[in-house]
């Protein structure tokens, strides 16, 4: 029987890890059957960027969504809200430390996440085999844009299975495109590991994957991007290894995060933005600021909003905005916990959290006080880093869903703190590792706005102050002498606050269960943390997953 793929016919979606040119977006789809797809003009690219497509599904409904809402809605940093008790139940579920097997959210990452690498390996085969690709100008494909295509996919593939290890520890690994008869069973997390990482080192071993991509090139995968994610998946195993559940030497996976983080820091491609209200201030790489978010953004996915075409972004900055006359939908609530846990004297309070009284003007002058009651939201605050006041949305409303929100999927402030903690577990130079966590404090208490240019008022403006270098050296510099891992931890709490990374942090960390136990205590609205348990992750498999297996997919042994 011939495969039949289907490829999206038209791409118009910004990719970028810095900024972007037109690279993807699907409108319609037809069928071919393989043979005779991967003999039509520029067919390689646009298999390539359908690989790309899982992150962007139309106005992100499902994907970076599903990394918010299981990365930092069930952890002590913000909660699910919603517009009552019922909404978001799902995620809320999670947060409690006992999801069922037939919970939504998690079969949501199951199923995005098979999705995308059932194209990565269906788009390997196909241009690893195929002898007479033709480029889009009815050129042949070279051997070495050939080599470059299937590396950068090898790439996505093994993103996509971080997230399903993360999640739900054993799945089952296809690198191959199985026959309908074939149920493979569960790996383990060793071998995921392997694969993982050997599709990432087979992309920075690709002699034609370039180091960094410019202009045209921005969104799609280079050597930095590998690294810097390598450095992640490295560090999250190596925690894993010292808590006891996986297998291996901690030291040596931390040495290997070492090196791939230590690789782009020391390549000075990137450079953090001097004030941190511009990576969140509304208007992110269509404004005026975006050559220096150029600079940070190691790897994001951008979708331009074209308007009058599928006429949708982004909704993230409805979902996670306040009801009300804000327009949103009130997901994504800053815990008090969070907002509090802050030095009083840091500005990313101010740009991470906005606090019910509030105010922002509307492009007609309105003052609109953002009021947080009436719904799900015990703690009244709200995102500003999913917030996009409404002079940056196309129709200038709140409640539009049409804008230039961005999410960042590796941001050099986080390469910095990961270099920072690897260098820490491989026993480098503790005045090297407080000197890396000071670049990203400095940014931080000194350069960065003690005041929301974009809102008329904000509560947490009170707490600042001017902070030169002097004060900064005296009163907020980590010192070599200092407690440097719990320095590490609570500075990536602050800098990477509600974007999805806290519940991976607090996991490999081995920190998960006291913490979310302890919040239980403190805050213990919805159950939040009563049940989390050592037997709480990994997640349940979805039961719809095993049932369509007929027996071969196992669920895990703490959901049995």
């Amino acid at each position: 029987m011939k495969k039949i793929i289907y490829i999206p016919i038209i791409f118009l979606l910004f990719l970028v890890y810095s900024c972007s040119d037109s690279f993807l977006n699907s409108k319609q789809y037809a069928s071919i059957d393989e043979a005779g797809y991967y003999n039509t003009p520029d067919a390689a690219f646009k298999a390539v960027t359908n690989c790309y497509i899982n992150m962007i599904p139309w106005g992100d409904w499902d994907y970076y969504l599903n990394r918010i809402e299981l990365g930092s809605n069930i952890t002590d940093d913000a909660d699910a809200g919603g517009s009552d008790a019922n909404d978001r139940a799902e995620t809320k579920e999670v947060a409690t430390g006992r999801p069922l097997t037939s919970n939504g959210e998690l079969l949501n990452m199951w199923t995005r996440r098979y999705t995308g690498i059932s194209r990565c390996n269906s788009a390997i085969e196909g241009i690893s085999t195929a002898t007479s690709l033709v480029a889009a100008d009815g050129s042949l494909l070279s051997e070495q844009v050939k080599s470059r295509y299937v590396s950068e996919v090898k790439f996505l593939r093994a993103w996509y299975y971080f997230d399903l290890v993360s999640t739900f520890g054993t799945v089952p690994l296809l690198t191959g495109t199985p026959a309908p008869s074939e149920l493979p069973e569960k790996a383990s997390i060793e071998d995921l590991r392997t694969q993982i990482l050997k599709d990432i080192d087979e992309c920075l071993a690709d002699p034609n994957m370039p180091i960094q991509v410019t202009g045209n090139e921005y969104g799609r995968i280079s050597k930095h991007v590998a690294n810097a994610f390598k450095a992640r998946v490295c560090l999250f195993f190596a925690g894993l290894m010292e808590t006891g559940k996986l297998q291996g030497n901690a030291g040596v996976e931390y040495t290997l995060a070492l090196n791939a983080a230590k690789t782009v820091y020391d390549s000075k491609s990137f450079a953090l933005v001097s004030d941190y209200q511009n990576l969140f201030r509304g208007d992110y790489f269509a404004g005026e600021h975006s050559a220096e978010l150029y600079k940070e953004t190691i790897f994001t996915v951008i979708r331009k909003y074209v308007p009058g075409y599928l006429d949708i972004g982004y909704c993230t900055a409805v979902m996670y905005a306040g009801r009300g006359e804000v327009g949103g939908w009130g997901g994504n609530c800053p815990t008090i916990d969070f907002a509090e846990s802050f030095d009083k004297r840091d500005p990313r309070k101010l740009f991470s959290v906005i606090k019910s009284g509030d105010i922002f003007p509307n492009v007609g002058g309105k003052q609109i006080e953002h009021s947080y009651k009436g719904y799900d939201n015990v703690h009244f605050q709200q995102s500003r880093k999913a917030f996009v006041p409404d002079k940056f949305r196309a129709g200038y409303s709140l409640g539009d869903i049409r804008s230039d929100w961005t999410p960042y999927y590796i941001r050099y402030a986080d390469l910095i703190l990961m270099y920072a903690e690897a260098l820490l577990k491989t026993g480098g130079d503790n005045q090297k590792v407080a000197s890396l966590v000071n670049e990203v404090r400095y940014r931080a208490f000194v350069t960065t706005s003690k005041k929301d240019e974009e809102a008329s008022f904000r509560a947490f403006e009170a707490d600042l102050i001017p902070i030169d270098d002097v004060y900064f050296e005296t009163n907020l510099a980590v010192k070599a002498s200092d407690d440097l891992l719990k320095a590490i931890k609570n500075e990536r709490r602050w800098e990477l606050g509600l974007e999805g990374y806290r519940f991976i942090d607090l996991l490999r960390w081995g920190d998960f269960v006291t913490v979310m136990n302890t919040y239980n205590v403190k805050q213990p609205y919805a159950n939040k943390g009563k049940l989390v348990t050592d037997k709480s992750w990994p997640f349940p498999i979805p039961q719809t997953e095993i049932d369509t297996s007929n027996g071969v997919l196992i669920q895990n042994d703490n959901y049995k």
